[in-house]
């Protein structure tokens, strides 16, 4: 299921375009960065349910989904 993750950046920082990634570890691996770099307000969603997340959100379903599998 893919998952696209989107940022604001902070000020005097330049504006990334949104990324599409396959999985929730690959989005969460490109929202890490995005924080790295100032990036604020990352929402990672999942287009296949349509649920929206941070990056603390999206951990904790990672291991729900992980927990139950």
């Amino acid at each position: 299921m893919p998952f696209i993750v989107n940022s604001s950046p902070g000020p005097g920082l330049r504006f990334e375009p949104s990324v599409t990634l396959p999985d929730a570890k690959a989005a969460l691996g490109w929202a890490v960065g995005l924080e790295r770099r100032g990036m604020r307000l990352i929402r990672i969603r999942d287009t296949e349910t349509g649920a929206v997340f941070d990056e603390k959100s999206l951990r904790e379903e990672i291991k729900r989904l992980q927990s139950t599998a």
